[in-house]
């Protein structure tokens, strides 16, 4: 087995090694999550199918429309929707999730350092943009390496608060802040629309995302803490 020694880092903090075994084992809970709940629905489907199969079979082709929409048709619609609210859960999840984690480094900081500054001093009513400014204008982490991996976390942040407070709608001055990626969808029903996550590889990019931050995040807060003690011999 071969080793890729550019993935083995160590820390000068040695509190963060223990954050960034939460931090795997939770990326990694949600990904086994993920993949558990679309392979059983997808199990299901194909089981309402063969079942649909059977009986449409039975049937003259004249008859089986009506009866599939007396029979089967609220059938189809509770599995479209237990799939829907399976992928706004997840995506709510982990963006607590992360937010949890950032939550937690700029707790160690403010408990580490004695910054007169707080999170709770900074202006906002978005978490995520409050510890990211904390870690970069009052801890004054480098974040010229995370800022690839932030933007497009936090362009994403719009679909939490739309599925949170919306249900997936959002007003028509909305529609624009909308970043629409691989996997995401905005449908129209009538007069409004509503974020789908179509396809699985959303919640899938989000994690991997979320992951190679949280890495690059653990290592910057690690170095600055250094040339932070540095400074005060």
């Amino acid at each position: 087995m071969t080793i890729d020694f550019s993935t083995i880092h160590t820390f000068d903090w040695d509190t963060l090694y223990y954050i960034e075994r939460e931090n795997e084992v939770g990326i990694e809970a949600f990904r086994t999550l993920c993949e558990n709940q679309e392979t059983s629905l997808k199990a299901t489907e194909s089981q309402f199918k063969e079942l649909v199969t059977v009986e449409m079979n039975k049937l003259h082709v004249d008859d089986q429309s009506s009866y599939y929409m007396q029979i089967f048709e609220r059938d189809e619609m509770v599995i479209k929707e237990i799939l829907r609210q399976q992928r706004f859960a997840i995506c709510q999840s982990i963006f607590s999730f992360f937010e949890g984690r950032l939550k937690e480094v700029c707790a160690l900081i403010e408990d580490t350092f004695s910054f007169k500054l707080k999170v709770q001093d900074l202006n906002g009513n978005e978490d995520l943009l409050r510890y990211w400014n904390y870690m970069g204008k009052v801890f004054e982490l480098d974040v010229a390496n995370l800022e690839k991996y932030y933007t497009p976390i936090r362009n994403q942040k719009i679909v939490r608060n739309l599925i949170a407070h919306q249900n997936g709608m959002p007003r028509p001055d909305q529609v624009k802040k909308i970043n629409i990626v691989k996997g995401l969808i905005l449908q129209t029903f009538g007069e409004f629309q509503r974020v789908i996550i179509n396809d699985p590889v959303y919640i899938v990019d989000l994690l991997h995302r979320m992951e190679l931050f949280l890495k690059e995040l653990l290592l910057s807060v690690d170095r600055r803490s250094k040339e932070i003690k540095e400074k005060g011999k």
